[in-house]
């Protein structure tokens, strides 16, 4: 019908004469009598084919085989349309009773009980794993910075001496005969359960495969945010192996008698994987996370984690609320919410020391 209604504009504005009009009203009419004979036309393949709208693409990693996989795309700013890169980088979830059930059976391991708490998307030897965390198993926390240099010479020369380049993660270890255990998350994978004693929590801007962060554009709705756990193996992998980095290492300071330490690491644990769960839920749900440089980024995502628990005094709301811009900062915050013991960054062994890999940069 809007072929017809536009024919008949186009030719009304072009006949001059009742000759010309006699031809327009014979064409319209030969349209409008083929019009039943052209509606009930057999559809044929070709036909078919190019009347059935286009599928979107599945995004890497979008798999049947991983119930906790994700397809989504940015909706706004210059990578609209662009896949996520939720293949590498996602949050963590927790698991329903149900789910948790599940992978008990998998791994052939007792069902879940009080004090554990079953969560999938741990990222250890480059593949997403279930984990059973053992909640009161927590021994000790450590605060990661782990310095990147960026820019020329000149720059990554005073990011050596100043750190105004680097990232932030915090490590919780576990004791050695309570471990954190691994169960394989894809449905076809059989490998045995593993144990391991460390999980780091890292708060990263979502880039593509191989892509470096880049923090101008960490401004610029270029990234989405994964509130991601990582095994020490895979930390040790990625950026002590693969990138040469160096992490300094700072053990948190906790008052009180053995009881109240206790509680207070497990509640940091508990803070770090609701925040991570609450991510997944929005990723679940179609609406990304973003990442921003200036306000929400790996370090204020990672005093966060202790923010939620801890009650600072003599320390102000505008301090605590303040964005962390500068990483060279992160000591100065940790130490005034009493966080650490020292702001000397290598008082205590860095990461790279402690496996036996020096720094490359």
């Amino acid at each position: 019908m809007i072929l017809v209604t536009v024919e008949v504009e186009r030719n009304l504005r072009s006949a001059a004469g009742s000759k010309l009009k006699e031809k327009f009203f014979l064409s319209l009419f030969l349209i409008l009598g083929m019009g039943p004979a052209l509606a009930a036309e057999p559809h044929t393949a070709q036909n078919a084919i190019r009347a059935r709208p286009m599928a979107i693409p599945a995004c890497p990693g979008a798999t049947s085989k991983d119930p906790f996989a994700m397809n989504l795309r940015f909706k706004t700013g210059p990578r609209r349309g662009e896949c996520i890169n939720l293949d590498e980088f996602r949050p963590i979830h927790i698991l329903s009773p149900e789910e948790a059930a599940q992978y008990s059976k998998k791994g052939n391991l007792e069902p879940p009980k009080p004090g554990e708490i079953w969560v999938a998307n741990i990222r250890h030897q480059n593949k997403f794993w279930v984990a059973k965390i053992p909640l009161e198993a927590v021994e000790d926390l450590l605060f990661e910075v782990e310095r990147f240099d960026y820019g020329g010479k000149i720059l990554a020369g005073l990011n050596k001496r100043f750190w105004y380049a680097a990232h932030a993660e915090v490590r919780f270890k576990f004791r050695a005969d309570n471990k954190v255990t691994l169960i394989p998350q894809f449905t076809d994978n059989e490998e045995p359960t593993q144990q391991i004693a460390d999980l780091v929590f890292s708060s990263e801007a979502i880039r593509h495969k191989g892509e470096a962060f880049n923090p101008i554009k960490g401004n610029r709705d270029n990234y989405a945010m994964a509130k991601r756990v990582l095994s020490l193996d895979q930390v040790v992998h990625d950026s002590v192996i693969n990138l040469g980095h160096e992490i300094a290492q700072y053990p948190i300071k906790l008052s009180g008698n053995k009881a109240a330490q206790d509680r207070k690491r497990q509640n940091y644990l508990l803070s770090a994987i609701k925040r991570s769960d609450l991510d997944w839920q929005s990723y679940h749900n179609g609406k990304p996370v973003m990442y921003n440089t200036r306000e929400q980024n790996c370090i204020s995502e990672a005093l966060d984690i202790f923010d939620d628990i801890t009650r600072y005094s003599h320390f102000s709301e505008w301090d605590k609320d303040s964005p962390e811009v500068l990483p060279r900062r992160i000591l100065n915050d940790l130490y005034q919410r009493g966080l650490i013991h020292s702001k000397n960054r290598y008082q205590f062994p860095t990461l790279n020391q402690e496996v036996g890999i020096p720094f490359r940069q």
